[in-house]
């Protein structure tokens, strides 16, 4: 079978909750076709989705160095960095992330989370003002710098 074939077949599964037979699917490909970076970044969400975090930051972290520009990619490689406990790495994936999209919201908001809970208040501050410049009607910029701002009488390290 042609391997994008499977990939769609692949997606399908996944939305049809067959999780097992699409990882078996991308995972054949990834046997066939190791560079296959995008398959890589498939099989890593879904095993994000499985609750499989570890192997999942394996293969996000493959996409990632085999299409390095994909700001999407670094985004979903930080969570799941800072979901395994990999703090340092998830900070320097988002900011690579910010690094080739600085206008990006969830890259921003992913970072000033991130921010938070280490206790680097200013840091997060900066990053909840700038999402407030961005997109002034979003309720989430305003929302996240009022938690910070709540967060005033804890000590500020940056």
């Amino acid at each position: 079978m042609f391997y994008p074939a499977k990939v769609n077949l692949a997606m399908l599964l996944n939305g049809a909750g067959r999780n097992q037979e699409a990882e078996r699917l991308l995972r054949e490909i990834l046997e066939d076709y190791p560079d296959e970076y995008e398959t890589s970044y498939s099989l890593g969400l879904l095993l994000a989705e499985m609750n499989r975090p570890e192997e999942a930051e394996r293969y996000l972290a493959r996409a990632a160095a085999g299409m390095p520009d994909r700001t999407r990619i670094l985004y979903n490689l930080g969570l799941i960095q800072q979901q395994i406990g990999r703090l340092d790495d998830a900070e320097a994936t988002f900011l690579r992330a910010i690094d080739l999209e600085p206008d990006n919201y969830d890259v921003l908001f992913a970072l000033a989370d991130h921010y938070v809970r280490r206790g680097e208040f200013g840091k997060a501050r900066r990053l909840a003002e700038r999402m407030i410049d961005l997109q002034p009607q979003n309720q989430l910029g305003h929302d996240l710098k009022r938690h910070i701002d709540t967060m005033g009488d804890q000590p500020e390290s940056d």
